[in-house]
């Protein structure tokens, strides 16, 4: 993993982290497929429609970090692929978890 790529996509704060996302929305598959430019790319089922890809982002970010839902919350970005996301909860452990996922992408 390209640590200098991760730095610039992930910033830690005292309530938790912002994440930058590159989305794919209306992907054959769901996946985090890694980094994209300084942002983390996400993949997901959903279109871009409704708001039913923010949804589905919000979903899989929480299931990747075995989160609930709630913790995640899309912050800006909301009609476009290049996201801001908030993660509530102990950085540490959060930054934890989301090296772990990255790694298995």
């Amino acid at each position: 993993m390209n640590q200098t790529g991760f730095a610039a996509a992930v910033k830690q704060t005292e309530g938790g982290i912002y994440l930058n996302v590159h989305t794919q929305p209306g992907a054959k598959k769901e996946q985090l497929r890694g980094l994209h430019g300084d942002a983390v790319k996400i993949a997901v089922h959903e279109a871009a429609q409704d708001g039913k890809a923010n949804q589905a982002l919000v979903a899989f970010i929480a299931k990747g970090l075995s989160l609930s839902r709630q913790q995640v919350r899309i912050v800006g970005g909301h009609t476009s692929r290049a996201k801001r996301v908030f993660v509530h909860g102990d950085a540490r452990v959060l930054m934890r978890r989301l090296e772990d996922w990255m790694s298995h992408a």
